[in-house]
């Protein structure tokens, strides 16, 4: 499928748990609640929304950047409830041959190979629906949890970027990446 296409419609996805879908003023409020705790943010590089309204209108602005196949903001949402526990992020497309990849969850539901699963859907169609060769993703030396993450997914460690800007700071940052011919030397079950 063109890269071009896959921004006709919303692409929603599914793993075994949860739903990947776009999100919608009703889920601020999940939103709002996990993604206003420090914990959540500390390695996000940016601060969580101060209020439900500033929830929403992040919302506003992922759905508008979606329309400009500039990003896909997929709100990760429980099979039985359909309530958002976190999200994940294709962004900075270049080219249609790399992108970034980024995510959060809530602290309720860490330690449970959500992410995992979640990621295990995303990078394939990362790879093969929207054709990119190259899936990178920036991490802050200290996030121990996404370093092991990713490293388990088959990312590759590249280097580390010194006093790079991330989000609002400038810290360190290592960089991971994967490339299409990784993935598929890995063999996903989710792979079609």
């Amino acid at each position: 499928m063109p890269f071009k296409d896959v921004f006709t419609t919303f692409p929603k996805l599914e793993t075994e748990r949860f739903v990947l879908r776009e999100l919608h003023s009703d889920d601020a409020k999940e939103y709002y609640s996990y993604f206003s705790d420090d914990e959540v943010t500390k390695y996000w590089g940016y601060p969580g929304p101060k209020n439900m309204e500033t929830a929403s209108k992040t919302f506003t602005r992922f759905q508008n950047a979606f329309t400009r196949k500039e990003m896909i903001t997929w709100g990760i949402a429980a099979k039985e409830d359909d309530q958002i526990i976190g999200t994940c992020i294709l962004n900075d497309f270049v080219r249609a041959s790399m992108v970034n990849l980024s995510y959060n969850l809530s602290r309720d539901y860490w330690g449970k190979g959500i992410m995992t699963e979640v990621l295990k859907t995303i990078i394939p169609f990362a790879f093969h629906e929207l054709d990119m060769n190259r899936i990178q993703a920036k991490v802050m030396p200290e996030n121990n949890a996404s370093v092991k993450l990713l490293s388990k997914l088959g990312f590759v460690q590249e280097g580390l970027l010194r006093d790079f800007i991330f989000g609002e700071f400038i810290t360190d940052t290592l960089i991971f990446s994967m490339l299409k011919k990784d993935l598929i030397e890995r063999h996903y079950e989710s792979i079609q």
